[in-house]
């Protein structure tokens, strides 16, 4: 098995612990390895699942709900769609809560007022 690689490499490419390797193994996140000698030997496609995994758990997919995404063989994937509509949804509310803060950040930092409850410049946590 040419190009087959072992846990360590696997975790050293990826910066993932052997211990979730084994975790996401466990869980189906991961097809069980081939074995050599008792130990597991990984196609090198794992890297690219792999990072699927962590742009998902980046995302804020649960490990449960990026099982879903990653096993949803139904044509046009209804399951990953509904999953992914609700997340996409989820982050653009995060975007806008954040876009909020930093213009009440930004104006803050123009605010020459003596202190916040003597402000006259009108900040305030409405949208610019």
């Amino acid at each position: 098995m040419t190009g087959a690689l072992t846990i360590g490499e696997v975790s050293r490419r990826t910066g993932i612990a052997q211990t979730a390797l084994r975790y996401y193994e466990q869980v189906g996140l991961l097809p069980a390895p081939e074995r050599v000698g008792g130990q597991r030997r990984y196609q090198a496609s794992v890297l690219i699942r792999l990072e699927i995994i962590r742009a998902c758990k980046t995302a804020g997919f649960a490990l449960d709900d990026i099982a879903v995404l990653m096993g949803d063989d139904t044509p046009g994937r209804p399951a990953s769609r509904a999953l992914a509509q609700a997340k996409l949804a989820e982050i653009d509310a995060t975007i806008d809560s954040l876009l909020r803060a930093k213009d009440t950040i930004r104006r803050g930092m123009e605010c020459q007022c003596p202190s916040i409850d003597a402000c006259t410049c009108g900040i305030d946590l409405r949208p610019a």
